[in-house]
């Protein structure tokens, strides 16, 4: 296959790369570093065996990766990327089974479970002939002369390496002691409690309202809908993680009495459109974390992914920022095969730049967020609710939950937050549509709660009527 990044005729040096982690940012920057004639170790410490078809996928269990079966949307950004770099992913998953999506402004997207995404990537990295896949864990990088010598294994053994590559995700410690001196690591205050179900033969989905998914944005929680492939779909509750009166909806006859009024869940979860295939999965802990590597980092060592920075998924930026991290390594690889300090000038300059934009803007809308979900939950009353003091280098602007709730009502509003959901357009791109949301709020428009849905109060009563039968 002809080279994607560089002119195609091979790079002047071959490395050694040894990618530590095969979730989608490690296989992603395997997929592309192999095709421009780099021979890449991709390290993977589970060893549950790769379901043969893509159909036993839905039950893959990687004692590594907690969320492959929670809910995941795949946004424009990401779409974009792999067509650009590695088109053949997409083609792919197409012949998997995911179901394309044409967005406005010419864009698109697919709709996709997180594992049919994962087992798509893992099938083309075990048919790239420069990849090898080794069963192990890394323990630590190893340095010589100032610079990255290799990874050494758990069973003592060394795999020699140009370049490594931590991919480990959130948890992985095997760059931990090369963090920058200044590192951001806070709450997201949200909880979520999600349900898969399969659309009956011969039955249509029900609408969405992003483009990839469907929100209602309630007062103290969210609904979410995120259609996927396969005829599945996940419903999901999502509200504060001390909001004790919601915590009912972890179980299966709260859960389906809580869809039941909530008009936009009712279309989708009818009985006779649809029929629940799994328990209800819970999702917490989640935290809004940065981590960049520091500048004492020796050459050729990296980190990408949520290694580097995890946000919480209430949008579904995590994939699209992972692929994106890993072609921009990659692409730094290929300008220069023998310029280690030219790869790491490139992705820190990314990282710092954009990726810490998408970090900030994440943060920012959980703290605003979680400052009217707890008026609602404390019954208290504000138009404009006082935001958390912000760490520089975030603007004191308006609160980013009201220019995405503006949509609702100005046309040029909308425009801008549907680039800004999908990763599109930069976060600071929505201050050019502030004045017009200014504007809005000085004629007496409020963000309003629509009118079928239920208060959280209304919610409350019902997750409080269900009587649940003891184990």
């Amino acid at each position: 296959m002809a080279s994607w990044l560089g002119s195609g005729r091979g790079p002047a040096r071959r490395l050694r790369v040894v990618v530590c982690g095969a979730g989608p940012a490690g296989m992603t920057l395997a997929l592309a570093l192999a095709r421009e004639g780099h021979a890449v170790t991709l390290l993977e410490r589970d060893e549950t065996p790769v379901p043969a078809q893509v159909d036993a996928a839905a039950a893959w269990k990687r004692t590594g990766v907690a969320q492959l079966h929670q809910p995941h949307a795949f946004l424009a950004r990401g779409c974009s990327e792999l067509l650009t770099a590695l088109p053949d992913v997409v083609a792919a998953l197409r012949g998997a089974g995911a179901v394309d999506v044409a967005l406005p402004d010419g864009l698109s997207s697919f709709l996709c479970r997180r594992s049919t995404f994962e087992w798509v990537l893992r099938r083309l990295v075990e048919a790239e002939p420069r990849v090898s896949i080794h069963i192990g864990t890394a323990r630590a990088i190893e340095v010589f002369g100032g610079a990255v010598n290799g990874v050494r294994l758990d069973d003592g053994g060394l795999h020699s390496a140009d370049l490594v590559v931590d991919c480990g995700g959130r948890r992985s410690a095997l760059t931990a002691a090369m963090l920058a001196q200044e590192t951001f690591d806070e709450p997201a205050n949200e909880v979520y409690r999600s349900r898969r179900y399969l659309l009956r033969s011969g039955r249509a989905p029900g609408p969405v309202n992003r483009g990839v998914i469907g929100v209602e944005e309630g007062d103290g929680y969210s609904f979410l809908v995120f259609p996927q492939d396969a005829g599945t779909f996940t419903v999901t509750f999502v509200h504060l993680p001390e909001d004790s009166a919601l915590a009912g909806l972890r179980t299966v006859p709260v859960f389906d009495a809580a869809v039941r009024v909530v008009p936009f869940g009712a279309a989708w979860t009818d009985p006779a459109v649809a029929e629940p295939i799994s328990d209800i999965m819970v999702m917490n802990g989640l935290r809004n974390v940065f981590r960049p590597l520091g500048p004492a980092t020796p050459p050729g060592v990296h980190a990408i992914g949520d290694v580097v920075c995890s946000t919480n998924p209430h949008f579904g930026r995590g994939t699209s920022l992972a692929v994106a991290h890993a072609l921009t390594l990659a692409r730094a690889v290929a300008e220069n095969p023998a310029d280690p300090e030219l790869w790491r000038e490139r992705v820190d300059a990314w990282v710092h730049d954009e990726l810490w934009s998408w970090f900030d803007d994440a943060r920012s809308l959980d703290r605003s967020r979680s400052v009217v979900w707890r008026a609602a939950v404390n019954e208290t009353v504000s138009d404009v609710p006082a935001i958390p003091a912000m760490s520089p280098p975030s603007p004191a602007a308006m609160p980013r939950f009201m220019v995405l709730a503006a949509a609702a009502a100005d046309p040029v509003v909308a425009r801008a937050v549907f680039r800004h959901m999908h990763l599109v357009d930069a976060p600071e791109d929505l201050r050019a549509v502030e004045p017009r949301v200014a504007e809005l709020l000085a004629s007496g428009w409020r963000p309003t709660r629509p009118a079928d849905l239920p208060t959280r109060a209304e919610l409350v009563d019902v997750v409080s009527a269900v009587r649940v039968p003891a184990l």
